[in-house]
């Protein structure tokens, strides 16, 4: 896999992280079931959560996208309050429910293109609806991280049909999580079914860099955040910078660690 798609989904300065991460990228996952079971045994209380939220998003079969065909049907209007500002961990809005979208309107594409400037202002690449405090499942991305560069993709209800069974390991950061990173793995290609904003319906199948953005964003609308995905051994360089942020929280908001 060339350097060109290392990722660093919704990160400040992602151009900066692509030049850092070409020594990275012929680096394999070395994850073994042993450390897997380390995981499960020496996990911090707060991954305890994050296991819970993966495992959670990871349910599925005919009643599962039952419930999702009603949701849809019965789906909500967005609400929410302009200028957006980014959330950082551990706001509640990081591991909140999302709920579908039900109503494409104009008040949806004005969200969509807030989100494209405070991405664009930010220097990311890719940001999740519940990152600025909208609890809706809705995304938004440009693998250039430029207006006026690349495509602009807006992904409402978003659902991944297939992922590939190859997989990478490289560093990603959050703009939910100042200038934290560390490395992640995830599979190299998805297959993904969307609505736009116009609420009509399509398919997309993304590879490389473009599907480690997407399924950065797309644990977002779960609950799940790019620590929870982190081996053990991994989380461990970055667990006192996320105590950190938990202990910098104002005392009178609530948390979603």
């Amino acid at each position: 896999m060339s350097a060109s798609i290392v990722s660093r989904p919704c990160l400040a300065a992602a151009a900066a992280s692509r030049a850092r991460l070409v020594s990275r990228a012929a680096r394999a996952s070395t994850a073994s079931s042993s450390s897997n079971d380390k995981l499960h045994a020496r996990a911090h209380p707060i991954q305890v959560r994050g296991l819970a939220q993966i495992a959670r998003a990871k349910k599925g079969g005919f009643m599962a996208e039952m419930e999702e065909a009603k949701a849809e049907e019965s789906g909500a209007k967005v609400e929410f309050t302009l200028p957006l500002a980014i959330q950082k961990y551990p706001h509640a809005s990081l591991r909140n429910d999302n709920k579908i979208v039900g109503v494409f309107d104009s008040d949806l594409e004005k969200l969509a293109q807030a989100m494209f400037k405070i991405m664009y202002d930010t220097e990311g690449v890719g940001l999740a609806a519940p990152q600025v405090g909208v609890n809706y499942r809705m995304m938004v991305y440009n693998e250039a991280g430029e207006p006026g560069r690349g495509k602009e993709v807006v992904l409402v209800n978003p659902k991944i049909v297939k992922f590939s069974k190859t997989k990478d390991l490289f560093e990603e950061g959050c703009l939910s999580f100042p200038k934290i990173y560390a490395d992640v793995e995830r599979p190299t290609s998805v297959q993904v079914e969307a609505q736009n904003l116009r609420g009509k319906k399509f398919k997309m199948t993304l590879d490389g860099f473009e599907a480690r953005v997407f399924q950065h964003e797309y644990d977002h609308l779960d609950g799940v955040l790019f620590h929870d995905r982190m081996t053990d051994e991994v989380r461990g360089t970055v667990q006192g910078e996320l105590d950190a942020l938990i202990e910098a929280h104002p005392a009178n908001e609530p948390k979603g660690v």
